[in-house]
């Protein structure tokens, strides 16, 4: 089955109904990239690599702030979590602290202290104390938010551009290997 497809795409390319689609299709491609090289200004190769190379330095510098933006909601996420934690099991731990006979109060609450001190630990290797407001950490994880979501935006847009710009690239490539060729093949042709 496969071979047989393969013989008949090899003998549909070799038509003239093809031919004369794979014709129309380069002209179609070629007026697009010049449309596009004359829309932007672009009037030189090196022109095209260097708008291509800042595009690219575009779209790579908002996808590292955006990982780095990414990174920063889930370390504020999980400071969260622990605070939440912190906080809810602090009046319990004050209780065992304060407590006359500390073992029968262990026992009793021992799964709470422990939850509360492997919190306490987190937040200390997390860096956060003394322990934000819990106001302070979601303004901040709003604002972040809004920050990811912009620059979301910002790498699509850069993502799309860096992919028209190298199509044209490479449309301007084959245009120019194949004016090359013909070339070659008149001056093959006059000798």
């Amino acid at each position: 089955s496969l071979l047989i497809d393969i013989q008949n795409n090899l003998k549909a390319q070799q038509s003239a109904g093809f031919a004369h689609w794979a014709k129309l299709n380069n002209l179609k491609q070629a007026a697009r990239t010049m449309n596009f090289l004359t829309e932007h200004g672009i009037t030189s190769y090196a022109e095209l690599e260097s708008r291509l190379a800042a595009v690219t330095g575009r779209r790579d510098t908002a996808h590292a702030s955006l990982k780095e933006t990414e990174a920063r909601i889930a370390e504020l996420s999980l400071v969260m979590k622990h605070a939440g934690t912190y906080r809810r099991l602090k009046p319990l731990y004050d209780r065992y602290r304060h407590s006359r006979d500390k073992e029968k109060f262990l026992r009793g609450h021992e799964s709470g202290i422990i939850i509360f001190e492997a919190a306490a630990r987190e937040l200390k290797k997390l860096g956060a104390v003394p322990l934000p407001s819990t106001e302070s950490m979601e303004k901040e994880l709003s604002e972040l938010t809004v920050q990811k979501d912009a620059l979301l935006t910002e790498y699509r847009t850069a993502r799309s551009e860096v992919q028209e710009y190298e199509t044209v690239k490479k449309n301007v490539n084959d245009l120019l290997s194949y004016y090359q060729r013909e070339i070659e093949l008149d001056r093959e042709y006059q000798l």
